[in-house]
This record gives C-alpha cells, structure tokens and sequence, in this order.
C-alpha cells in the first residue's frame, strides 16, 4: 500500500514539474517589458504639451483630428481603451493639467 501511494506521489510531482517546464515555453516573454508596455503616442498629445497650464479656452477642438474629451478632474469617465482619442483634463478653473492619449 505504502509503494502505490509512494508511487502516486512521484508520479504527480513529475507531471507538475513537466507542466510548468511546458508553461513557460507558451507563455515566455519575448520582449523586454519596458517595450511592450510603452504608451504610443497614436492621438498627436506630444505635439499639445505646450497647453499644459494654459486654460482650455486655448484649445480649438475643431482643428484636431480624431475625437477629443475634455474632462473636469472630478468627472466620471469611461475607461474604455481608444488609442486615437485625446483626452484633456481640466481643474476647476479650466485650466489643463494633463493631457494623453486613450
């Protein structure tokens, strides 16, 4: 009884070791993290960080390709992911305090 149970536990411990052995290789990294994780710069906020400080009203929403929000810091917001939107967050005085893509 005792070599059966001896030889159950043996037998699963190799099949975890061989699991994991297994694991790895699908779900290995190829890329630094660093890489992979970098947020793109797909809705042109690079090239509107001069508004940071600069009230809203400076802002022409018209001349900007793709969609735009404009939110108060306090304001309830979806978080859904859309690389090509702007979204623009305002203090109570309207001024910009932050500005990125999603």
């Amino acid at each position: 009884m005792r070599t059966a149970a001896f030889l159950i536990a043996v037998a699963l411990i190799s099949s975890c070791a061989k699991t994991k052995e297994i694991a790895e290789d699908v779900v290995g990294v190829s890329e630094p993290w660093e890489e992979t994780n970098t947020i793109a710069d797909t809705c042109g906020s690079e090239k509107l960080q001069h508004l940071l400080g600069q009230n809203i009203s400076e802002f022409d929403t018209a001349a900007h390709a793709g969609p735009v929000r404009v939110l108060g810091v306090n304001d309830i917001y979806t978080e859904d992911y859309r690389p090509e939107r702007l979204n623009i967050f305002v203090d109570g005085n309207g001024t910009v305090v932050n500005l990125y893509c999603q």
